[in-house]
């Protein structure tokens, strides 16, 4: 991200995200040294600041991580304040529970709030002498590092029930980005038309829905970049059968189209199959009843 130093992985205008990559956070220790049984001999933090930009980060799609036993890991504001954290041990396997990333399986997580801009990781580990004798639950099963790290849920969600990477590496996190000068949003914007965002005439303006600020996103029908003068053109869904399906004659229209059952037959030309033949018995009956009518 320019004037950030993240690497861009993605963007996306209708849903007004961008997806960056952000270092994870680790502690590695040694068993000798403190009385808790464990000495840092490693530790890397990797904050993120959005402070003054169109972005925040995604409450709906990104959430904070930490693997590695025992762990208790948290993360701050700029301000230093605390905002969310979660602690995670590891039961031995035979005494595995359903389910994953749930504090006893040597990974934890939490959501995060609507407006966060600043994200500063802080790890530690934790641990009792009882009589001279470790506390069992805690650090029977421990790991040489442990890590913290805001990421993509769904991609987290991909990645599997045990993640296991190690060393240096970077995970997705979504950001949700809008125009943030117009904190009275869509009806305070469109009353300035010279600085109103939504520049195409096929475009809408939606309330922002993580922090101050509205997005524009194009009309359905219609896609492309609805901040720009005739940034969003007609999508042609004959062209795209598997997202609108049709299988009669399809006829494009401005912002729509037509699927029509052919000639010689009718039903819903929409579905496979939808469409059947005429019966011709039923015209000619037809034809027949209303030359009476007639008479």
């Amino acid at each position: 991200m320019a004037g950030y130093g993240h690497e861009v992985a993605a963007i996306s205008l209708p849903a007004a995200e961008a997806t960056v990559l952000l270092n994870a956070s680790r502690a590695c220790y040694d068993r000798p040294g403190d009385p808790a049984g464990r000495a840092v001999t490693l530790r890397e933090h990797y904050p993120m600041a959005l402070n003054g930009s169109a972005f925040l980060f995604s409450s709906m799609k990104s959430k904070f991580v930490s693997v590695g036993c025992p762990g208790l890991a948290y993360f701050t504001d700029g301000d230093g304040y605390y905002v969310t954290g979660c602690m995670s041990v590891c039961r031995p396997s035979e005494r595995a529970l359903p389910g994953s990333c749930r504090g006893d399986d040597g990974c934890c997580q939490s959501n995060i709030p609507l407006g966060l801009a600043s994200y500063s990781p802080h790890l530690g580990s934790f641990g009792r002498r009882r009589r001279g004798q470790e506390e069992t639950t805690f650090l029977d099963n421990t790991t040489a590092c442990a890590y913290a790290f805001m990421v993509d849920s769904w991609w987290f969600w991909l990645a599997g029930s045990h993640f296991n990477r190690t060393g240096d590496f970077a995970v997705p996190v979504v950001l949700d980005w809008a125009i943030r000068d117009a904190p009275g949003g869509c009806a305070a914007a469109q009353r300035d038309p010279d600085n109103y965002a939504c520049r195409s005439a096929h475009s809408v303006c939606l309330e922002s829905a993580n922090g101050p600020g509205y997005v524009c996103n194009c009309t359905d029908g219609y896609q492309g970049n609805p901040y720009l003068i005739d940034g969003c053109t007609d999508v042609d869904e004959c062209q795209h059968r598997e997202e609108f399906p049709c299988y009669g004659d399809c006829v494009n229209t401005p912002g729509s189209f037509t699927c029509k059952c052919p000639e010689g037959s009718s039903g819903n030309a929409t579905i496979l199959d939808g469409c059947r033949p005429d019966s011709k018995f039923s015209a000619a009956l037809k034809a027949v009843i209303g030359t009476a009518v007639s008479v």
